[in-house]
């Protein structure tokens, strides 16, 4: 006996958390007018960063993942209430054991050049993600997929991965384990479709610029060189539920300075641009403030390589217990952002049974102790001398900006004898920076693409691709595999595990120390309405949003 999802229901085994955006951005929902939809259908927004790569098997970055959500669409998609609906799938059927899905694919379903997508697109590119030659940095999500980890190891070929395109139609694909996230993982961009044929031919050009993509999603891209800070969507005339995308352009810009963007907000020039901090004061009383907590954690993160000063675990202990969270959210960033002492932030994952978030259950680590902090940099001073230099890796957004002078100031005020240099660069060079592993230490952020639990785990386990800081537990990183695979269908063994796990790399190893889970604030057009706000995947999603006379 099999459970079919049918076209535009919602996905009830998928088993989400139900929290929802802000309540600011909740009662401009509810209050929306029942004006009459403009003739002219075009905006103009920004973003705090460029796009990084439209790979979407190596996209890793939100500002980016924001892009991707309007130009790409899975075989699920995410509706209003971020749960996973059917995209390209028209039905999907899954096994009374939940560990086998069949997709079926919408007949209507095309590419932006007018060619049906098939099954065998969606194969081609999950291989593509998963095959060692060419994997990309999210190809864990598919461990659990039958064969997908040793696959991604390289210990079986890509063939033996449990996926395949049966037909032109027909999508299957097993499961280890019955994964109640696996609906909303696929809905990510990670796992849209690539045309094979498209993608060879145009080799080492592939997503070098727009016009060296296909698109499938409800808008299509232009004016995109590969590395400029402005670019166009476009609404996609080949998309199947074109009718329900009702902006036919939208003109995006990069700003790093807020400021810039409030200027030509307030001139009328710009519909949708994020703030922050002093400028939530000035107007989250207007008509045009929106604010959403994110599924989102900011962090410090430590390059422990052996010999370096930051191997020194007493030195680390130092500065993860020197800042005072509670400080930096309420009085410097005041922007709805909360203090977070643990790797996985609020309002991710409830246990299915009992209903407790994990980030409840697994309780607090690292909380703000100057006297504590103090006693273990006179340990760490006696093997690493009375005065050190630390090197802090950071984004030059405002947002960079501020956090990292703020523990800049924390920790040497805290911490009498450390020197912390700000090193501040642009988004995309600091996660190169990162992958590189070119920093000391780093001020850097994970915002969830799914309600997948294990994607903040995943980023300190051995082998993994984010794993960046040279953090190696063999006891956390078995606990973390345990979690995502032997105990995926048991929630309270699963919790568990990753309880466990999260006491290791932080009170145990404190391989990260976790600062705050941040919020999103904006100013919209109040003539923009139907803006979605997922949890997951992006900042803001324009499918059906449309601007009222």
């Amino acid at each position: 006996m099999k459970k079919r999802i049918l076209l535009g229901s919602i996905v009830g085994l998928s088993l989400i958390l139900s929290a929802c955006s802000g309540g600011d951005a909740q009662s401009k929902e509810s209050k929306q007018s029942e004006a009459k939809t403009a003739e002219v259908q075009q905006i103009a927004i920004s973003t705090p960063a460029p796009i990084s790569t439209l790979d979407t098997t190596q996209t890793t970055d939100k500002n980016t993942f924001t892009m991707v959500q309007h130009l790409y669409e899975g075989l699920t998609r995410f509706d209003d209430k971020t749960n996973p609906v059917p995209g390209i799938a028209k039905t999907i059927d899954v096994s009374e054991n939940e560990k086998e899905y069949t997709f079926t694919l919408r007949e209507d379903a095309k590419w932006s050049n007018g060619d049906q997508i098939t099954a065998h697109d969606f194969e081609y590119a999950w291989k593509k993600l998963l095959n060692p030659e060419t994997q990309g940095p999210n190809a864990y999500l598919l461990d659990n997929v039958v064969n997908g980890l040793a696959v991604r190891n390289g210990e079986k070929g890509i063939d033996e991965v449990g996926f395949k395109a049966t037909s032109d139609s027909e999508f299957k694909v097993n499961l280890e384990h019955p994964q109640p996230s696996f609906l909303s993982v696929i809905a990510i961009g990670w796992l849209a479709p690539q045309q094979q044929a498209y993608v060879e031919s145009t080799g080492k050009d592939y997503g070098s610029n727009s016009e060296k993509l296909l698109y499938n999603g409800s808008f299509i891209l232009t004016n995109w060189d590969g590395t400029s800070d402005t670019w166009t969507l476009e609404k996609n005339p080949e998309y199947y539920a074109q009718e329900e995308v009702k902006l036919d352009k939208i003109d995006v810009q990069t700003l790093k300075e807020e400021n810039t963007g409030i200027n030509l907000f307030e001139n009328q020039e710009l519909d949708l641009v994020r703030i922050s901090g002093q400028y939530v004061a000035q107007y989250k009383d207007t008509q045009s403030y929106v604010t959403y907590s994110d599924v989102a954690n900011s962090f410090l993160d430590f390059n422990k390589e052996k010999d370096s000063p930051l191997a020194n675990l007493d030195l680390r202990k130092a500065i993860a217990l020197a800042i005072d969270k509670k400080a930096l959210t309420e009085n410097v960033l005041a922007d709805g952002s909360k203090p977070l002492n643990g790797l996985v932030p609020a309002n991710l994952y409830a246990n299915p049974e009992t209903k407790e978030d994990f980030r409840a259950y697994s309780g607090e680590y690292l909380t703000y102790n100057k006297k504590e902090a103090q006693g273990y940099w006179k340990e760490a001073q006696k093997e690493l001398g009375k005065e050190l230099e630390i090197h802090l890796l950071a984004a030059d957004t405002d947002q960079g900006k501020k956090v990292s002078e703020y523990i800049q100031s924390q920790l040497e005020e805290t911490l009498p004898g450390l020197k912390i240099s700000v090193n501040l660069q642009p988004s995309n060079n600091v996660n190169q920076s990162r992958r590189d592993k070119n920093y000391e230490l780093s001020l850097s952020g994970w915002i969830a693409g799914s309600s997948e639990i294990d994607s903040y785990f995943n980023l300190y386990a051995t082998g993994s691709s984010y794993n960046y800081g040279n953090y190696n537990n063999e006891a956390y990183t078995k606990l973390v595999l345990d979690g995502k695979t032997t105990h995926a269908s048991d929630s309270n063994k699963q919790f568990e595990d990753y309880k466990k796990a999260e006491d290791i790399l932080l009170e145990q190893d404190v391989a990260q120390v976790p600062i705050y889970q941040s919020a999103s604030n904006y100013l919209v057009n109040p003539k923009l309405e139907k803006v979605e706000y997922p949890l997951y995947g992006g900042y803001f999603f324009l499918r059906n949003a449309e601007i009222v006379d």
